[in-house]
């Protein structure tokens, strides 16, 4: 073999051998740089994951307050504030609890909550407390009105009643006053919505979130409703008030309603 064939052979594996190394750091950089953003992405994702559930966390804590929307605010509400949990015992039907908050948005109540077949319960009614805190046990929203608030507003409430579907109640306070000028009160287990004026947005803001909540906020800081989804009480009441005995073994039960206490 002539010198100038064995140093021709001799360039060719030095250019083999660099388009090796050049092959080589390639694969590096492509491989290194997708390890790279894979170990970013997973620990974007771990980061993403720590800031949610803490976020999650603190939105279930007591006296935690979500802001107020839009429509809340036009209608001079507070955010919805998480209550502490105040009891679920069941009380005689004839005693009457005394609860820390005005209006109560958990607590003791009577074994038989109001029927689902009535939505809105007149001013002079004189229904009874303590069977509407137990549909807040159920997963219904409770509306609270106390004697101050305006006839047109009650009037309102009374039309936004009958739009809001089988898991609202709206029901007079004749207890203590409400604190400020905030005579309207949205209720769901351990969640509170204070109002200057009755909306029909507001009203179905809160229903969608806290009507029939899920069962694992059971076990939140500031519990969501333990027995959502049962089904309202006896129906032996009507918009005015209680039944008599007589008329009460006559009545019917409405759609869904239950003809027993419920548990």
């Amino acid at each position: 073999m002539g010198k100038s064939s064995a140093a021709r052979n001799s360039r060719l594996d030095q250019l083999r051998q660099e388009q090796r190394r050049k092959e080589r750091r390639r694969a590096l950089l492509i491989y290194g740089t997708s390890g790279f953003v894979a170990v970013a992405l997973l620990a974007g994702i771990i980061i993403y994951s720590v800031i949610d559930n803490q976020s999650k966390s603190e939105k279930r804590k007591v006296g935690y307050v979500e802001a107020a929307s839009a429509a809340a605010l036009t209608a001079g509400c507070t955010g919805i504030r998480n209550d502490e949990f105040r009891g679920n015992t069941h009380v005689g039907t004839t005693d009457t609890v005394k609860y820390q908050d005005v209006p109560p948005s958990s607590g003791n109540h009577d074994a038989d909550p109001l029927p689902d077949a009535i939505r809105f319960y007149n001013p002079d009614s004189g229904i009874r407390i303590e069977r509407a805190v137990h549909n807040l046990e159920h997963g219904f929203v409770v509306a609270w009105y106390d004697t101050k608030l305006p006839d047109d507003q009650v009037k309102t409430l009374e039309k936004v009643a009958a739009d809001s579907g089988n898991r609202f109640i709206a029901v007079p306070w004749t207890r203590d006053a409400f604190a400020g000028n905030q005579h309207f009160v949205l209720t769901g287990w351990d969640r509170t919505q204070r109002c200057t004026t009755v909306s029909a947005d507001v009203v179905k803001e809160f229903v969608t979130k806290w009507a029939n909540p899920p069962a694992e906020g059971a076990n939140w800081d500031s519990p969501t409703a333990p027995e959502s989804g049962l089904q309202g009480g006896t129906l032996n009441v009507t918009a005015d008030g209680p039944l008599d005995t007589a008329a009460a073994a006559d009545a019917t039960p409405g759609a869904g309603t239950m003809s027993t206490p419920a548990p």
